[in-house]
């Protein structure tokens, strides 16, 4: 009985010894993985941006120098350090491309590479990494301060912030890039699209030596820099900034680069410092596209400017004394601007652009002709 209880007193022991030891092996595993954890996040650097996949996010740090930090982390939340790779297409604003190979640092659990430097408003950088054999893909659109830029002007705008759904005077969307307000729209039929610079007020207001920027990650990545729009029938110069994207839906990024008087600013619509922003099949787009009436208005105005050209209605009458005397009222239809009237006197009104004769033909009465003695021709 005694051998049955001091067995029994060594049994309790030897569970208790080992329960001790599972539990001091979970929480050594526990605090590697923290200590894993807070050394990527050490290491990687604060300002980084995280893009959401389906199976994962990645972080990067792109510097001003080109050089790149990423980090990996499962759906758990937990660093992948194995099995990991990719590479980076950096391309430049004249349009070369660059593949530059992503490598794991086993130190600090790490992806790393160095690009060429920063040099552009907007640089834009694919991406390609390789998790367990699968491709995350994804396009960033970096500017010249590297990411941390692009987190320091996120957070100063959500001071900023405009009421949620917030429209500008012509329908479309608001974002705030560093000291301007913009609106951005993009015509759905054309890929037009047109920026305009709001006052506080969100009024439109003339753009000024503004240059402006757009980073688009739609059915393919796209860097276009916008022009000052010329001066039109009803639209003066400088009204807006416009150019061309290659939309067939709403885009699922657009980046906003603005340079003025020396200092620039950029803002990812959408984005808010410290969260990660979701770029999978199901994240959410970046309303920009709408039905306007801009083609029908250009078409309207080219139309009227050439009826003005070709169909002007010249309208010739003789000298007062000469009409008393003949009433006349002569008319000459031709095509302008090829219009020769002689002496005697006579007084020419032009009006455009209405005019019903399809070809150039003169029509003067004899009587006005043998009365007021004009002599009138064409060449």
């Amino acid at each position: 009985m005694k051998i049955t209880k001091l067995s029994g007193v060594f049994a309790v022991l030897l569970i208790a010894a080992a329960a001790c030891g599972k539990g001091e092996e979970q929480q050594v595993e526990a605090n590697a993985t923290a200590e894993v954890t807070a050394t990527a996040e050490s290491a990687i650097g604060e300002g980084a941006y995280v893009e959401e996949h389906e199976s994962g996010k990645a972080a990067f740090n792109v510097a001003a120098d080109g050089s790149v930090k990423a980090a990996v982390t499962g759906p758990d939340g937990k660093p992948i350090r194995e099995d990991v790779g990719g590479t980076l297409l950096w391309k430049d604003a004249a349009g070369e491309e660059k593949t530059v190979p992503l490598t794991l640092d086993a130190k600090t659990g790490l992806l790393v590479a160095s690009g060429p430097k920063l040099e552009a408003d907007l640089t834009q950088i694919g991406y390609t990494l390789n998790v367990a054999g699968k491709p995350w893909s994804g396009t960033l659109h970096v500017p010249a301060g590297g990411t941390a830029e692009l987190h320091a002007h996120a957070k100063a705008a959500a001071d900023l912030a405009l009421p949620e759904g917030k429209l500008g005077p012509h329908g479309g969307r608001i974002e705030i890039v560093g000291d301007d307000r913009l609106e951005l729209l993009v015509d759905e039929a054309t890929g037009e699209v047109r920026v305009f610079v709001l006052d506080a007020d969100l009024k439109p207001v003339d753009i000024g030596e503004r240059k402006v920027t757009l980073g688009v990650v739609a059915e393919a990545p796209q860097v276009v820099v916008l022009t000052p729009v010329a001066a039109t029938a009803g639209v003066a110069a400088g009204a807006y900034l416009t150019g061309k994207l290659a939309l067939a839906a709403d885009p699922l990024k657009v980046t906003v680069a603005v340079r003025n008087a020396g200092r620039s600013a950029v803002a990812l619509c959408g984005y808010r410092a410290g969260a990660a922003f979701a770029v999978h099949a199901n994240a959410p787009r970046v309303k920009v596209r709408m039905k306007t009436d801009w083609h029908a208005h250009a078409h309207a105005h080219a139309d009227l400017k050439a009826k003005a050209d070709i169909d002007p209605k010249v309208h010739v009458h003789a000298a007062s004394g000469a009409a008393a005397r003949a009433k006349a009222n002569a008319h000459v239809h031709v095509k302008a601007p090829s219009v020769r009237v002689t002496p005697p006197s006579v007084n020419v009104q032009i009006k455009a652009p209405n005019i019903s004769i399809p070809k150039p033909s003169f029509k003067a009465s004899a009587s006005a002709r043998a009365s007021a003695g004009a002599k009138v021709g064409t060449r």
